[in-house]
């Protein structure tokens, strides 16, 4: 059997198309490590069963945080060593947030491990920050050695799952998103892969916590809920808290997401900026009515955090064979749990009209109806709900629900789902969009005001608020 790490991507390839300085992060790394190939695979050896010999393999890729190796051994199996790359900036994959990450993602495994009969790597060593009690020396980075999974991914499989409409709009209509492409022979595959999302999805939402946060595990492999792996806040004992601390980071996102970058042609740096506090203010105007009050204290679902297809590895059927990268798992509110990947999730088209003020109530009561009709949503969202509801009919009695009494299935075909945990991909993912997302959240909302005109009046509001805050008038902001 060929090695995993020929089906990574080609590494010249990758880093020709990245900036430099992300790009010399990671040949950085490379080159720190190289000398010291012989250490790593006696370490990795000495901890095999049968302390067969093993090799470093040159190929290697990344994610955002972890610089991925292969070691295969003799008997041709092979393991997974992954080593924490240094910080992006001040901010993102410091080493404290690494060390978070690590420690979430063995507790998380552990816990899936015990509890499901999700297919997992197992954790075989880690050390979660650079120490002088480094297993591979005081110099070497933060590092978790796992069993490796072999299989494909859907795409393999002929079944262009990411591929949500015109170049993955979130503006697509339904049908533009045939992730078949029309061979009507791959849809085995398909159904067989959300099937198995769907049992997957349930068998999460049974792993019920009281906090809402990222996972810590103690000496004696006992699991509980800590602050988030990614910017260490919480945990949160209610939604609400949940969200408004997430609806005030898309705030700051709106702020510090590259100015220039992001400006369109002719478009100013601070009419680029001011775009994305409107949209933040959308999603947050959006979202608070959404949420059911007897779900707010929980007790609240673990989700993955990172679910999507390259994630994800499944044999010729399209049956799950492994799920990796659960460093972003932790338990969050069920209107975030609802949608486990955005692979098999709906969006709303151009001609959506329906308003989210007018039925919140029905939606807050454990209404199964969603305020759009199902032509909004695309053909595989409406293939998964199928699913997810299928699965959940075969559960047990007595299985856990959310206090609400909400079915998997509704949360995931409700708009609370969409705002809650679809779109806030979107919020964050493209840094709160204004011509995606955002007019997304605006047709939403069901306001009678053309979009661009909703900003201007956005911008004008701002301009009374920031000016009556201070001793003398100030330049209104002119967009």
């Amino acid at each position: 059997m060929a090695p995993i790490s020929e089906y990574w991507p080609d590494v010249e390839a990758s880093l020709e198309v990245m900036e430099t300085a992300f790009a010399a992060r990671i040949t950085s790394m490379v080159e720190q490590l190289t000398p010291h190939r012989n250490l790593i695979e006696s370490y990795a050896s000495s901890l095999h069963p049968h302390r067969l010999s093993c090799r470093l393999l040159d190929h290697f890729t990344w994610g955002q945080s972890f610089l991925v190796y292969e070691l295969l051994f003799e008997d041709n199996v092979s393991w997974i060593i992954r080593f924490g790359m240094r910080p992006m900036d001040a901010y993102f994959n410091t080493t404290a947030q690494l060390e978070r990450k690590i420690l979430n993602e063995v507790a998380a495994l552990h816990l899936v491990r015990q509890r499901t009969t999700i297919p997992v790597p197992t954790i075989i060593a880690y050390h979660a920050h650079p120490s002088p009690t480094n297993p591979l020396g005081a110099d070497f980075p933060a590092f978790v050695l796992m069993t490796a999974i072999t299989g494909m991914t859907i795409e393999d499989c002929g079944v262009a799952i990411h591929e949500l409409g015109d170049g993955g709009s979130i503006n697509a209509t339904e049908l533009s998103s045939d992730p078949l492409g029309g061979d009507e022979s791959k849809r085995p595959i398909l159904q067989r892969y959300l099937r198995d999302i769907a049992d997957i999805h349930v068998q999460l939402s049974r792993l019920t916590f009281n906090q809402i946060g990222s996972f810590v595990i103690d000496e004696q492999g006992e699991v509980s809920v800590g602050p988030g792996a990614d910017f260490g806040l919480g945990p949160f004992s209610s939604a609400k808290e949940y969200f408004a601390v997430q609806a005030e980071a898309y705030e700051r996102l709106a702020m510090a997401a590259g100015l220039d970058d992001e400006a369109e042609e002719g478009e100013s740096a601070e009419k680029a900026q001011l775009k994305r506090r409107f949209v933040a203010s959308l999603w947050k105007r959006a979202m608070m009515p959404l949420l059911d009050e007897r779900d707010d204290r929980g007790p609240f679902p673990m989700r993955h955090g990172d679910l999507h297809s390259d994630n994800i590895l499944v044999d010729e059927t399209g049956h799950i064979v492994g799920v990796l990268d659960w460093d972003c798992a932790g338990t969050v509110p069920w209107e975030a749990f609802a949608v486990p990947t955005f692979e098999v999730s709906g969006h709303f088209t151009d001609n959506d009209a329906a308003s989210i003020s007018s039925a919140s109530t029905d939606e807050s009561s454990g209404s199964a109806s969603s305020l759009l009709s199902a032509t909004t949503r695309p053909i595989v969202h409406h293939a998964f709900n199928r699913e997810l509801a299928q699965v959940e009919s075969q559960e047990e009695e007595g299985s856990i629900k959310p206090a609400s009494g909400r079915s998997l299935a509704a949360l995931h075909d409700s708009d609370a789902g969409h705002v809650g945990a679809y779109l806030a991909y979107w919020m964050y993912s493209l840094a709160c969009d204004y011509d995606q997302t955002g007019r997304a959240l605006h047709r939403m909302l069901g306001t009678d005001d053309d979009m661009d005109e909703a900003f201007h009046n956005f911008v004008d509001e701002l301009n009374v608020a920031e000016t009556s805050t201070e001793s003398s008038p100030s330049t209104p902001v002119i967009v």
